[in-house]
């Protein structure tokens, strides 16, 4: 299908934007720029497109926004953030009488799906950060690019791809509230996690990880989740396979031994495991490595 756009570009004076061309080597290697800005936009702006190879990522600062993808509409106000697929059909637009005061960046690199994909995991393209959207560090580093693209040398398009690689990052962990601290980490999740590693050679259930802790399962899988990156059981079974890998490649245990000693007792199971973890069967891991 064919690329086609329509809209009304009704922004302020004191708006700006920056489109460039980017090198062959900026597509190989890099995350790279297609158009970025900083818009105050009346209406009747809009943007209406699709099928354009780019990714497009857009901050509310002030005023109000509509986006319309994947048939869902979406209300923009201040502090929320989009991110989307403009190979998809989109539909954006100012429905404040006070200008839609945006952040925007059009961008690509050979990395950026997956990113999408874990963005949009929850199936929603749009989030909202209660940090004042001034003080927000997505606001500060589209800031950035803005002033290097403005500013370009030799070392721009590696110094853009970093930021961007931050920028993507930053999404993530504020959409999945991510960013916090080491000190907001409960006690109680420090504690299931050292007991996993004191005990991962052990079969361990979720059951009996709740009546250890006494709080409900699910609890239990949320907060390790959030906090450490994975729910208990996968943490476990990685331990597990890790412990196996240096077992595998360190010693002349038998595999059947080696599944034995990480709690698996098993065989065909361990060896199932292993491979649809790794790639590779515990054989195969042993002889190439």
């Amino acid at each position: 299908m064919n690329y086609w756009e329509k809209a009304n570009h009704t922004w302020s004076e004191d708006s700006c934007r920056v489109i460039l061309t980017p090198t062959q080597r900026s597509q190989n290697l890099f995350f790279y720029i297609q158009e970025i800005g900083h818009f105050k936009a009346s209406i009747p702006y809009y943007t209406e497109r699709t099928n354009l190879p780019s990714y497009l990522i857009k901050f509310t600062l002030s005023g109000e926004g509509m986006l319309l993808y994947k048939e869902n509409k979406y209300h923009l106000c201040a502090g929320d953030i989009f991110f989307i697929d403009c190979q998809e059909y989109q539909y954006y637009q100012t429905i404040s009488d006070t200008p839609w005061e945006m952040d925007w960046v059009h961008f690509n690199g050979s990395n950026v799906a997956y990113f999408y994909e874990e963005f949009i995991k929850d199936g929603q393209p749009i989030f909202h950060t209660p940090t004042y959207p001034f003080e927000n560090k997505i606001h500060q580093l589209i800031t950035e690019l803005i002033h290097t693209q403005q500013q370009a040398n030799t070392r721009t398009e590696f110094q853009s791809s970093l930021v961007i690689h931050e920028l993507l990052n930053e999404l993530i962990l504020q959409k999945y509230q991510l960013d916090f601290k080491e000190e907001d980490i409960p006690n109680y999740i420090r504690d299931l996690q050292n007991y996993l590693d004191e005990h991962f050679r052990e079969n361990i259930t979720l059951r009996q990880l709740e009546q250890r802790f006494l709080l409900n399962k699910y609890q239990i899988s949320k907060d390790f989740s959030k906090f450490i990156g994975s729910p208990p059981i996968d943490y476990l079974i990685n331990k597990k396979l890790s412990y196996a890998k240096d077992l595998l490649r360190y010693t002349d245990f038998t595999i059947r031994a080696i599944a034995e000693e990480i709690g698996i007792d098993n065989f065909a199971y361990f060896s199932r495991l292993f491979k649809r973890k790794t790639g590779r069967s515990p054989r195969e891991f042993r002889q190439f490595n």
